[in-house]
């Protein structure tokens, strides 16, 4: 029998490259680290070691434990650092305290030296701007870091070359040095087709909030990826405790941890925190232009008990009003993107959510958007695209999966190629009752996705209704007006125009 959806394990990473800038001001208690480039780690025209000494390791702390850690850029010399916003996220009121590591060498593992509080955060994207206040010991800190240059992430193009640094775990661990190329962009409604930057780079697990640079050492992304598994067996910050999940009243160690993040290898384009930045130094207050709602307010609670997706369909495209420019039912060979558009009601701003994409049965991590914050409202519609404008998508069947509160919630497929035509597959009702409910789902495909009659079709007896489909092999499930199963049939092949007769006997 299929499941509905399926549980994305998604191991994660991100992190951390900074370019260094030089600050002004005396160092005289070498607060600040100094710059020590060798000719085997200069790459471009800033070395790895002076990146490294613009990244930093965030704790949250409670008491004197770290509840989690990140990883963080400095980006002006006061101390201003570029995060995620789920490694500052205190909605819950997890932590008391944001510690953070100086990078003093990269053969050392960092220190908590300083104290900082949030000053900017923007939960629809996953940024968030924190600002080193004090020393841990409570004197004042120094005015002189060094830092990352800003770049113009809007200037990059597949094959840019892309250098990430951050901090695997905590307890020990020293930064951690990768390299790759850009692999493409990802779509994203109400931010725009470089809403994320993806990346062959490989990302290692607990490094959310670090930076990416590029050949220049100049700030292009932030690594925004979700952990997997426990983070007591992990370290991985992405992955945080916030459910009872072994009922024993306590919240530790024991029980399972809830990832958070964005999708696999993606940057966030340092782009979408120029507003944030520019806002945090003139002294100002951010609101992100990305949604109305208050999320810091949300509350712990969620009912996701009442929410409803439906009518989801798949275009080529979208246009600037967010409507679909071509639905269609089979996607030609070297499609360069597929969209997905469903109706939603109530849902609420704050909620997580998961857009999951299967390309002949794997999760295809560039294309998926995880764990992401709702901002579109409670009811409307929404959209999400997978797409690769450079070489075109592979043929094969794309399967959209979308999750809410960790839940699935709805689900459809289609296939993408010039092997496949598109046919008539007409259900003829010669039975004694009502059809209202059928599914024809790709065998291939891991869910039965959404009914296809749609809510207002009924198929009395006598008539029939016609499902436009690609050819194919097919699982068909069929249901009368009381919902009751009146049909389940496997691996139908329906290869040209043919017909499906319904009588009373195929429901013994």
């Amino acid at each position: 029998m299929r499941m509905l959806g399926l549980l994305a394990t998604v191991l994660a990473a991100l992190l951390t490259l900074t370019a260094c800038g030089s600050g002004g001001g005396d160092n005289d208690d070498e607060t600040t680290p100094t710059a020590s480039p060798t000719s085997e780690e200069t790459q471009g025209e800033v070395s790895i070691s002076d990146l490294a000494q613009s990244v930093v390791q965030i704790q949250a702390l409670s008491g004197d434990d770290a509840v989690w850690w990140g990883s963080g850029t400095i980006v002006s010399a006061d101390g201003l650092i570029l995060t995620n916003a789920h490694v500052i996220d205190n909605r819950y009121g997890e932590y008391d305290t944001l510690a953070v590591g100086i990078t003093r060498e990269t053969d050392e593992a960092p220190e908590a030296e300083f104290i900082a509080e949030v000053v900017a955060v923007d939960f629809a994207l996953d940024l968030a701007l924190v600002q080193i206040t004090e020393r841990t010991d409570g004197g004042s800190a120094p005015r002189d870091f060094p830092f990352v240059r800003v770049g113009d992430s809007g200037a990059l193009e597949i094959g840019d070359a892309v250098r990430i640094l951050g901090y695997p775990g905590i307890g020990g661990e020293t930064i951690t040095f990768t390299d790759g190329s850009v692999s493409g962009f990802t779509a994203e409604r109400s931010v725009g087709n470089r809403a994320w930057i993806k990346t062959d780079a490989t990302i290692a697990g607990g490094n959310s909030g670090g930076l990416a640079v590029n050949d220049d050492g100049e700030l292009i992304g932030v690594p925004t990826v979700v952990g997997s598994g426990a983070g007591s067996e992990t370290g991985y910050v992405d992955c945080r405790v916030l459910e009872d999940t072994n009922n024993d009243g306590a919240l530790d160690d024991d029980d399972t941890c809830v990832t958070v993040g964005g999708f696999i290898n993606g940057l966030r384009p340092v782009g979408l925190a120029s507003d944030m930045i520019a806002a945090a130094e003139a002294g100002e207050a951010y609101v992100s232009p990305y949604h109305e709602a208050n999320l810091a307010d949300v509350p712990v609670d969620i009912d996701a008990s009442e929410i409803s997706l439906s009518n989801l369909l798949f275009s080529t495209g979208v246009t600037s009003d967010d409507e679909p420019t071509e639905v269609l039912a089979l996607f030609p060979s070297n499609a360069e993107r597929v969209c997905g558009f469903w109706d939603f009601e109530g849902m609420q701003d704050g909620m997580t959510w998961d857009a999951l994409w299967y390309v002949d049965g794997e999760l295809n991590e560039g294309g998926s958007i995880i764990a992401d914050t709702w901002v579109g409202g409670e009811d409307g519609n929404w959209w999400v695209c997978i797409l690769d404008e450079e070489s075109g998508l592979p043929d094969g069947l794309y399967e959209l999966v979308l999750q809410i509160e960790g839940s699935p919630t709805g689900s459809d497929a289609v296939y993408v190629g010039d092997d496949r035509q598109l046919v008539e597959f007409d259900i003829v009702n010669e039975s004694s009752v009502e059809i209202c409910g059928v599914w024809a789902s790709p065998a291939d495909a891991q869910n039965w996705g959404f009914e296809d009659l749609g809510p207002t079709v009924i198929v009395p007896p006598g008539d029939f209704w016609p499902l436009f489909i690609a050819s194919g092999t097919y699982d068909l499930l069929m249901y009368d007006c009381s919902g009751v199963t009146l049909l389940e049939e496997y691996g139908i092949d329906i290869l040209t125009d043919s017909t499906y007769t319904v009588t009373d006997a195929s429901f013994q």
